[in-house]
């Protein structure tokens, strides 16, 4: 019995080590990992912890009734009790902490997860976009404050609707599960500005929204997820942007209307400054506005000298509206003095001179030369002619007007320039000028020119006979003779005092001489009278000269002038031909 008794007693110890020990060791090492048991285990635990104590106790106490008689097969027993235990017990002891810490690393985990889960949900609520979940057909899983915020609903309203369900407007809730499918379809993200209309504002928003598929973790369900940026102000800024890039380009291309205005119009008075002629100054007109209004007809009216009726001058387009002659009475213009505007939106004046029937815009500018009207500028158009168009019609108006003054004082400048003030004959400067132009023309057609050089004879004693007065009389009177007998290509020239001279180009020398001849009589058989009083005729001596390839203008005329000394020096009266023999 004694082996039996020592062998119960060792047994029970042996199981009650291992039974404390279990505990004790799995405390401590959640005491070292700081691992916690979940709530809803406490029971658990408590229970096995309780049985496992328990279960000690028990062998513990058994060590001290070993006097109690132990069956065969109740020592087997507890023999393999003891050994289980102990095996347990050091079997546990390596990896338990391993254990512990799976258990606290779990926790940790699970901790994390939360954490990770409430910041993105966090991110999700506070972030300042627009974040929803949905099922695949299109309903509504989850939306965020934002969203809440924008359409004024709660947490619970669109849960389980799909889009076309809450949204004010179908055909916006249709396009949007239109993407939704697309996305599903296609299982790919999309990137697209949506046009949104929230409650209570008249102004759609724009969204930049970005959908995209991902599955369910837990369910393995396809799911579309999107988050949405409100790009109103971006939009707005944009169609800002683009509105003032709209507005740069129509002052860009007004400015460069303008510079295209300012160089015709500027071409326009060079040219008029250069013009010689009032035909000239027409021209320029019309093309300058033919230029300036491309889409117009128009034309100058010139009262006539006799202020009697007015006449067109000059047009340009392709239509004619107006009478080419009428009397001043028929145009506001002429009758005012002011510009006259006819069109669809300013039911102005109607001219009589405007061919029936009228239509369209009629411009009426008087023209002003010195103080008075002197014509009009009249524009026709089919539609408007807007402020600007009429602005540079006046403008026009002016500069013609003022050309026209320019030119009729350059004219009589010239005039008077060249002319000789008592007999109106041109003067000594335009025959030499004109003189080297007609020698270069002959020489160059092989052709000759013609010089006559005619004094007075004796026109100083009529002079101090009859006094100044009187012989100037004498000298008009003779111009006028000699102005009638030339032909009109013919030059006329008062040399200086009481000599002539005459330039005949493309004339035989026979017919010259018959032609002078025939004027020496006419200024013998001249009548001149001072008032009713007769004077007393006058004679003159004639030389003649014909040209010479080469000849110098002085040379030609010093021929011409030398014959007419020999006529004077033979008998007076009568007409020389200039030969080599005078010096």
């Amino acid at each position: 019995m004694e082996p039996i008794y020592w062998n119960c007693i060792i047994a029970h110890g042996i199981t009650a080590f291992s039974y404390f020990g279990i505990p004790i060791v799995i405390g401590v090492f959640f005491a070292k990992t700081k691992a916690t048991i979940p709530n809803k285990f406490w029971l658990a635990f408590f229970l096995s912890g309780g049985f496992v104590l328990f279960c000690g106790f028990h062998h513990f106490l058994a060590i001290f009734e070993s006097h109690l008689a132990v069956s065969l097969l109740h020592l087997c027993v507890l023999d393999l009790m003891a050994l289980v235990s102990l095996c347990a017990l050091l079997y546990l002891m390596p990896i338990a902490y391993q254990i512990i810490e799976a258990i606290a690393k779990s926790q940790e985990d699970s901790r994390e997860l939360q954490r990770s889960q409430q910041m993105q949900r966090l991110f999700l609520d506070q972030g300042p976009f627009c974040a929803y979940i949905k099922d695949e057909q299109s309903r509504v899983l989850y939306y965020n404050q934002e969203l809440q915020s924008r359409f004024s609903v709660d947490s619970q309203e669109w849960l389980g609707k799909a889009d076309s369900e809450f949204l004010a407007d179908p055909e916006e809730g249709r396009r949007v599960m239109e993407n939704d499918q697309i996305v599903l379809k296609t299982l790919r993200p999309l990137k697209l500005i949506e046009e949104v209309k929230i409650p209570g504002s008249d102004q759609p928003c724009y969204w930049l929204s970005f959908k995209f598929p991902f599955s369910d973790g837990a369910t393995g369900a396809c799911r579309i997820g999107g988050i949405s940026i409100d790009i109103t102000e971006s939009i707005e800024a944009q169609r800002s942007l683009t509105e003032l890039n709209r507005q740069l380009e129509e002052k860009t291309l007004k400015l460069e209307a303008k510079k295209r205005e300012l160089i015709y119009l500027s071409d326009m008075a060079d040219m008029l400054y250069s013009c010689e002629s009032e035909d000239e100054l027409y021209k320029v007109i019309a093309l300058t506005c033919s230029q300036l209004f491309p889409n117009m007809s128009g034309c100058i009216f010139i009262i006539a000298n006799s202020k009697n009726y007015v006449q067109m001058n000059s047009f340009w387009g392709d239509e004619r509206t107006s009478k080419e002659i009428f009397s001043l009475s028929e145009c506001w213009a002429l009758r005012r003095g002011k510009l006259n505007l006819l069109s669809p939106h300013n039911s102005g004046l109607i001219c009589n001179h405007l061919k029936e029937p009228v239509s369209g815009t009629h411009l009426c500018v008087p023209l002003f030369g010195q103080g008075e009207v002197i014509g009009i500028l009249h524009i026709y158009a089919s539609e408007e002619i807007n402020p600007e168009a009429q602005q540079i019609t006046e403008i026009i108006a002016r500069t013609l007007a003022i050309a026209l003054n320019n030119l009729s004082i350059k004219q009589r400048l010239t005039y008077d320039s060249l002319r000789d003030g008592m007999t109106q004959l041109f003067n000594q400067n335009y025959l030499q000028t004109m003189m080297e132009q007609r020698l270069a023309e002959a020489e160059r057609s092989g052709q000759s020119v013609s010089v006559v050089f005619l004094d007075i004879d004796n026109f100083k004693s009529y002079n101090s006979r009859y006094g100044h007065l009187t012989a100037n009389i004498v000298l008009q009177g003779l111009a006028k003779l000699l102005l009638k007998s030339i032909r009109s290509f013919d030059i006329a020239c008062r040399w200086g005092g009481e000599e002539f001279v005459i330039v005949m180009p493309n004339m035989t020398l026979e017919n010259l001489r018959k032609r002078v001849e025939q004027l020496r009589i006419d200024v013998q058989q001249m009548q001149l009278r001072d008032g009713d009083r007769i004077l007393e005729g006058i004679t003159a001596s004639f030389g003649i000269a014909v040209s010479e390839p080469g000849i110098t203008v002085k040379d030609f005329l010093n021929r011409a002038n030398q014959a007419m000394l020999e006529a004077k020096r033979t008998g007076k009266n009568r007409v020389i031909e200039y030969v080599n023999s005078y010096y």
